[in-house]
């Protein structure tokens, strides 16, 4: 045999072995895409300042520079969804006309809630309202900083952080990329999304091409930021309750124990795993924030005026915050760059992520039902969620029961172990919050590697567990590398500089949805 027969004998055989692991994986995205960003791990580990020199430079351009752009597509983007409740296109299924869910409402719900945000609902419940008491310009301007009458513009601004905008995004991503494949058999693709404007080219053109790379990028960039934060908060919470302090070793070892649970989630499917955890976890957290309610540091009664009146708030200053980018003074101050603007990028970020594992569970579903169920029903829970554990932690704070503020400064961490350890109970209570944070990172690892595995194997329904190990062990990974060289500077930066080329992709869902719901109308999309 000629040298020449031996070597493409070799290759045949690597690629049959991958395609026996990978299963139906897509060759021309799997492998750009991975050596990618194996090369900026490369880059972490052996040279850690520069790298995070780099991605720090690279996020500050992006967001002191287009903070404008940011906020006029988010805005425009919530307003889209708004639209879409009550347009003509309201009662359009996603899918055929006589599918039925996959699951049921409230399932459906702690999929969705739990497959991205839930560790972030957890880690900033308690650290975010303090830091917008004491920081906000919003509150300093007024001369409110740090008083009983700044906290509920405290937690005002937290709404605006974590509320409609983030899961209007993930709306149009998750229609826009669902109802193609639902309807006309389109692969479950980043680029599927772009249907209206590509057409039957969307998965074959460059642009298509191109979204599913910056879509998988994203997605890796954006949740590992997520699970860097969840493991910090886990590693405190180990300490704080077990008083074992996490090194570097241990870090890695926690995180390979939810590497280790999250395969076991990833062999039990999304219709068990997933399914389960996500239902688990909303009924911990259920249970936190009542005994938070009725036996917290807050009084009752207070927390409950407080979910009325930023209820109230949240809706008549929705286009005013939507769109305020801080031009009272001369320069654009800091905060807004560091909070409003850097969450818009870091949800931009999940939007390929958490659009298409939202695409992926919700058939059946009609738009109205999907908008509703993906972006107003996850606002109720925000609003009950920070107004009570951000209520009780600033009137903690500010009455003097804990000195919150002071902790939170030194380690952001320390929050809600500290709120739950001033109250009876505290260790138990500090235990279920534990449990929540394994149980949402693991969640997050395994819905994030999932629509990762989608988009290797040409957007299948349901990629090998062998694909979903690889990419949740790479940003399991990826986590751990920024934490242990570059700390949380350098992997939040990661998280909005691969994730930030994707907003392009988001303004274009939105006109790619447009087109097809117009096109059903017309009876032209079959």
């Amino acid at each position: 045999m000629s040298t020449t027969s031996a070597v493409q004998s070799k290759t045949q055989q690597t690629k049959g072995l991958m395609e026996k692991i990978l299963k139906g994986y897509d060759p021309k995205l799997f492998w750009p895409v991975l050596t990618f960003f194996l090369i900026i791990l490369i880059c972490a580990v052996a040279f850690p300042k520069e790298t995070e020199k780099t991605f720090i430079t690279a996020r500050n351009f992006m967001i002191f520079n287009f903070s404008w752009a940011i906020l006029l597509g988010v805005g425009f983007t919530l307003f889209f969804c708004i639209y879409l409740i009550f347009s003509p296109y309201a009662d359009i299924k996603l899918g055929k006309e006589d599918d039925i869910p996959d699951f049921s409402f409230s399932a459906w719900i702690a999929m969705l809630f739990s497959c991205g945000l839930g560790i972030g609902f957890v880690f900033y419940s308690v650290t975010e309202p303090l830091i917008h008491l004491y920081k906000a310009p919003y509150i300093a301007d007024a001369g409110l900083t740090g008083t009983a009458a700044g906290i509920p513009r405290a937690i005002h601004l937290t709404l605006l952080d974590w509320g409609l905008h983030g899961w209007a995004l993930f709306v149009v991503a998750g229609w826009a990329i669902a109802y193609p494949a639902y309807r006309l058999g389109k692969p479950m693709t980043v680029a599927t999304g772009l249907y209206g404007i590509l057409g039957d080219r969307c998965n074959s053109s460059i642009w298509g091409r191109l979204a599913d790379g910056l879509g998988a990028l994203g997605t890796i960039g954006g949740t590992a930021t997520m699970m860097g934060l969840g493991v910090a908060s886990i590693s405190f919470g180990i300490n704080q309750i077990f008083g074992v302090q996490l090194d570097n070793v241990g870090k890695i070892i926690l995180m390979l124990f939810l590497i280790a649970a999250y395969v076991i989630s990833a062999a039990s499917g999304v219709e068990k795993g997933i399914k389960i955890l996500s239902q688990t976890n909303m009924t911990l957290a259920g249970i936190l924030l009542l005994i938070i309610l009725f036996w917290g540091p807050a009084p009752t009664n207070y927390l409950l005026n407080m979910i009325t009146q930023m209820t109230g708030d949240y809706v008549t200053k929705l286009v005013e915050f939507s769109f305020w980018s801080d031009v009272e003074g001369l320069k654009q101050r800091e905060w807004l760059g560091w909070w409003v603007v850097f969450y818009w990028l870091w949800y931009i970020s999940y939007i390929p992520f958490c659009g298409g594992f939202i695409a992926r569970i919700s058939r059946g579903r009609t738009l109205k039902e999907f908008v509703v169920g993906v972006m107003v029903v996850p606002m109720i829970l925000t609003v009950l969620w920070f107004c009570i554990w951000g209520g009780s932690a600033t009137y903690a704070d500010v009455s003097g029961i804990v000195p919150l503020w002071e902790k939170v400064q030194l380690n952001n961490e320390a929050g809600i172990y500290l709120l739950l350890g001033s109250m009876k109970g505290g260790w138990w209570l500090s235990l279920i919050v534990l449990t929540n944070l394994i149980i949402f990172a693991v969640t997050t690892a395994d819905s994030a590697s999932f629509f990762i595995a989608m988009q290797m194997t040409k957007g299948s329904f349901n990629p090998s567990i062998a694909m979903r190990l690889l990419w949740g062990a790479i940003i399991g990974l990826t986590g751990i590398l920024f934490q242990l060289t570059g700390g949380f500077a350098a992997i939040k930066s990661l998280a909005i500089v691969l994730g930030g080329p994707f907003f392009f992709v988001s303004i274009a869902f939105i006109v790619s949805t447009y087109k097809m719901l117009k096109m059903t109308r017309e009876n032209r999309f079959n």
